[in-house]
């Protein structure tokens, strides 16, 4: 590490400045008397001791200017799925919460969090958007469910799709600039048939999303082929739409590490799944720290939102034993 000394009023962008106490502090003669070799050696020592500092503060300025851009710690409403059901949390109040109690500003919604009314009452979804306002916090992403790509026609599987537009629609209101589904892929077959169907039922979707404003993202889980990683950055590289993109998910890829990598160039967000955590912060099940570094190589600078799902420790001390461990392994 460079350490940098000022020395105000001494050294001075393009030019040198010495003083008289400056003089005594590097052994020069100070009176006014001095013969002109002295003051030729004061000219010299000024220009390489501006020099010097110069030399010292460029590599910390660029130092500064290369430092790397970090994650943002989001949070997922579902870690607080406990609190919403036995009545403890309100959804209304959710954005409050997040923000008083973790320090958190981008959050996402998970309509089970909601009553059945609710789920799709516009008005609810409008008062949400003021109370999250309010409490300066942004809901960046709203949780929906599996598109199905199974049908056995083409038409089929574009319905599979066209149930999703409302959450679009609930996305818009709540300003939200992604909805995130499952993939419900056919089973077995051949890798590129199961493209080309997901391809069909997401098509439609995402070219809603793209009228709206809004994201398509995948998240892994739903069907055997949507737990691969590999599947889901091969199905993003052909569709290359504009509107729909992936978002890994820790603990629903087959093999989370590569599954992760995999999916990373393609994606807008990832999802921090959480059980427990051993004695010193990490969590039990994953190796947070191979996971993170992965995240780190590739300089990702987006949303990494905790889901924490376990079941002994409670859902706040849960969500905080995660971000802890993600602010700790930033790079």
């Amino acid at each position: 590490m460079l350490v940098v000394v000022h020395f105000s009023e001494y050294v001075i962008a393009g030019c040198w400045l010495v003083r008289q106490d400056l003089l005594h502090f590097i052994g020069l003669p100070s009176n006014k008397t001095m013969n002109y070799t002295t003051r030729i050696r004061q000219t010299v020592t000024g220009l390489i001791l501006g020099s010097f500092l110069t030399g010292l503060a460029i590599p910390a300025a660029m130092a500064d200017e290369k430092k790397q851009e970090s994650y943002t710690i989001g949070l997922s409403m579902y870690s607080l799925r406990k609190l919403f059901r036995d009545g403890s949390l309100k959804p209304l109040d959710y954005p409050a919460f997040a923000k008083k109690t973790f320090g958190i500003t981008e959050i996402d919604i998970w309509d089970g969090g909601f009553s059945k009314e609710k789920r799709n009452d516009l008005e609810f979804y409008k008062e949400l958007r003021k109370r999250s306002d309010a409490a300066g916090t942004n809901i960046f992403l709203v949780m929906a469910g599996a598109v199905n790509a199974t049908g056995e026609t083409a038409d089929e599987r574009k319905k599979g799709g066209d149930e999703f537009k409302r959450y679009v629609d609930h996305a818009v209101i709540l300003g939200s600039k992604f909805v995130r589904v499952f993939l419900k892929a056919p089973e077995g077959g051949k890798r590129k048939v199961a493209i080309t169907n997901s391809i069909e039922a997401l098509t439609p979707l995402a070219d809603y999303a793209k009228s709206k404003g809004v994201m398509i993202v995948i998240e892994p889980g739903a069907s055997t082929w949507a737990r691969n990683g590999h599947f889901l950055a091969a199905l993003a590289r052909t569709m290359k739409h504009p509107a729909c993109r992936l978002m890994p998910d820790f603990g629903k890829l087959a093999d989370p590490y590569c599954g992760t990598v995999a999916m990373l160039p393609y994606s807008e967000s990832v999802s921090a799944k959480s059980w427990g955590f051993d004695d010193e912060g990490n969590e039990k099940n994953l190796s947070y720290f191979r996971l993170i570094r992965s995240i780190n190589d590739v300089e990702y600078n987006k949303i990494i939102a905790i889901e924490y799902e376990g079941e002994e420790t409670p859902p706040v001390e849960g969500v905080k034993a995660t971000q802890k461990l993600l602010e700790r392994l930033r790079p």
